[in-house]
């Protein structure tokens, strides 16, 4: 029998840094999730805006995909061109974010904050320049990634975030689909030599057969759920369905596990 593989409540817990932290981290937590961390009324709010927003749209399969906001992943090989988009595209995001009490990007570090005991800040890069603090994805019926995984000191070799010890993804949920579009995280963390064999050549994502007989948890996101999970965990979406988009906003946090120096966010 599996042992048990709970997330943390962020609502009702004032987990500290060591148990929160270390436990994503080291795989003992699933996930944290701060449920309603928005209401219906602001997530709502937020979806409309996106509609009149500077959307990059394209289609991935039979789906379409709506972004805005940076994802550095895309962007590794030109800085220059990276924090000239993030820059250019902030005051949109920003705009669309500042609704009831302040941008929601301040508020979910706050929160965080309170539960890490460590300032949870933007990320700049060593000239002092912001990096992207947000994207959001509009995944249309259809949309959704197979089994994969995130890591940026791999991903992103030479910049400065990846030179941090650990790393998180943190999701705000502003709209669910009406089915799919669940966070599936698998207690297996990634290695090298699997991608030998289980990398999918010209495609993304593994192979699933990479995370055959590992433990694990599925999370369906409600409307204003706020997520931190690791991404360097296998973890996959299934194709979303029906006539609701899935809205979301989603950036990585980084951090040093020795000490008390920052969480830094970015995307």
């Amino acid at each position: 029998m599996d042992e048990d593989w709970s997330p943390v409540d962020l609502a009702g817990s004032r987990s500290s840094t060591e148990s929160l932290l270390d436990g994503l981290w080291t795989g003992a937590i699933p996930y944290a999730v701060f449920p309603g961390f928005l209401d219906e009324s602001e997530c709502s709010g937020v979806v409309e805006a996106l509609k009149t927003a500077p959307v990059t749209t394209f289609r991935s399969g039979d789906a379409l995909v709506s972004t805005l906001g940076v994802y550095l992943p895309d962007a590794v090989t030109d800085p220059e061109a990276y924090f000239a988009r993030a820059a250019e595209l902030e005051p949109a995001i920003a705009s669309v974010l500042e609704i009831g009490r302040g941008d929601v990007r301040d508020r979910i570090r706050f929160m965080f904050e309170s539960h890490v005991n460590r300032p949870v800040v933007a990320a700049t890069s060593p000239e002092g320049q912001e990096y992207g603090q947000g994207c959001f994805r509009v995944h249309g019926t259809g949309a959704g990634s197979s089994v994969h995984r995130d890591v940026v000191a791999v991903d992103a070799v030479g910049w400065n975030v990846a030179e941090m010890d650990a790393q998180f993804s943190c999701v705000l949920m502003l709209q669910p689909p009406e089915a799919g579009g669940e966070l599936v995280v698998y207690r297996q963390r990634w290695q090298p030599e699997d991608d030998a064999e289980f990398k999918n050549k010209g495609a993304k994502g593994w192979d699933p057969r990479v995370v055959e007989g590992a433990q694990v948890v599925t999370y369906a996101a409600a409307a204003g759920d706020v997520y931190v999970f690791n991404p360097t965990q296998y973890h996959k979406i299934p194709l979303t369905s029906g006539e609701s988009d899935r809205v979301s906003m989603q950036f990585f946090m980084a951090f040093d596990l020795d000490g008390d120096g920052p969480v830094v966010t970015f995307s």
